[in-house]
């Protein structure tokens, strides 16, 4: 039977829910080709050790050895996604979706002398700026049409098991009007937020690598003309202030995930520091100038939407890049135009892009009449 699946490939991490509502996943977007890994002793933790072999008529490569996630982010050689690729044309997020359901198969379907066939129904999403510039066809096709298969290596657990993936459907949505959807609708389809209806919002979704600026029209449509996207989120300012403490402390943050966590930390104690030698440190100053400077450029962009659409009547920021440019952003609104934005909760700048893919794939299985059982689980 097949598995119902929704992924959010972001730029700092995938996010998914496989199969329901309850169970949900996030990986870093880190990958490093790893082909073999010397080890004292295994990971207890599945997610902390993927260790894969891909191959893929989907990658460009075809076939490669990766560590993904949390494990690729101890490798110095490994890969983040930059701002000047798109992620319908790169490797990246293809072998981060592959390694996601492999996962989720390997936890919950039976195998056959160590093979797993996995058929998903797949709902996930590109950029606004990518779909405008009709890419969405062709990565659907790539991923419907090319065979799929996973072998974990060293992985906890799971090691020598082979998940050859296929799927039954696959549909790509636009990031921007995703996340009207999770704001208008609750997980059994019914409306909610009625106040949202009928009113002209501008949904701002603040990225790794870029900002998408959906303009929601009162008849629920996404505006063609006026809606954008830019290739500017966090990601970058987030390297320059790894750079700039290495540069001034001699100390390394490992990844931007980690230097994430450091300004969004609700401990005090750890909140914008770092521990040098054993001793408590402020990256305060550093991280304050950096995200100064994108909230500046974010805000630049509100203004322009309001400009070319004055009947807008609130936006939403949205996405991982809202929570650590919050304060910037509301000091600099306070002391501008005072616009009426909206923030959404820490848990739903992560997860309501891939909820509401979810909710899309449910209402598409509703449309066509397509009963999902559950698949054959694991006794």
């Amino acid at each position: 039977m097949a598995r119902l699946a929704s992924i959010d490939i972001g730029n700092d991490a995938v996010k998914g829910f496989l199969g329901d509502f309850d169970t949900r996943i996030y990986i870093p977007n880190v990958i490093a080709e790893v082909q073999d890994r010397e080890i004292v002793e295994m990971e207890k933790n599945v997610l902390s050790a993927l260790h894969v072999e891909i191959t893929s008529s989907a990658l460009k490569k075809k076939n490669g050895s990766f560590s993904v996630g949390k494990l690729a982010s101890k490798y110095p050689n490994n890969d983040e996604l930059t701002p000047e690729q798109d992620k319908s044309d790169t490797d990246q997020p293809i072998v981060m979706l592959l390694t996601t359901l492999a996962y989720d198969a390997a936890q919950n379907l039976n195998d056959d002398e160590g093979i797993i066939e996995a058929t998903y129904y797949l709902s996930t999403g590109l950029p606004l700026d990518e779909t405008k510039h009709g890419k969405a066809k062709a990565f659907r096709k790539k991923l419907k049409s090319s065979q799929h298969e996973v072998k974990f290596l060293k992985t906890p657990t799971l090691e020598g098991k082979t998940v050859r993936i296929k799927f039954e459907q696959v549909l790509v949505n636009t990031e921007g009007f995703a996340a009207f959807v999770d704001l208008t609708t609750n997980n059994d389809g019914s409306t909610k937020n009625e106040d949202l209806m009928g009113k002209t919002i501008l949904i701002n979704d603040i990225g790794g690598l870029s900002t998408d600026s959906a303009i929601i029209t009162a008849e629920a449509e996404v505006d063609n003309e006026y809606s954008n996207g830019i290739k500017k989120g966090v990601s970058t300012y987030l390297d320059d202030i790894i750079r700039k403490v290495y540069s001034k402390h001699k100390y390394t943050i490992k990844s931007r995930r980690t230097l994430v966590e450091i300004i969004t930390n609700e401990d005090p104690e750890q909140q914008y520091h770092i521990w040098v030698n054993g001793n408590r440190v402020s990256i305060k100053e550093i991280i304050d100038e950096e995200l100064t400077i994108l909230a500046k450029e974010e805000y630049k962009l509100i203004k322009e939407m309001w400009r070319n659409v004055p009947e807008i009547r609130l936006s939403y920021q949205i996405g991982g890049g809202s929570l650590v440019l919050k304060p910037y952003l509301l000091e600099i609104n306070q002391s501008e135009t005072n616009f009426p934005l909206r923030f959404v909760t820490a848990d739903d700048s992560v997860w309501m892009i891939a909820r509401a893919y979810y909710k899309i794939l449910l209402m598409y299985l509703q449309s066509k009449g397509i009963q999902i059982e559950a698949a054959a689980t694991k006794e």
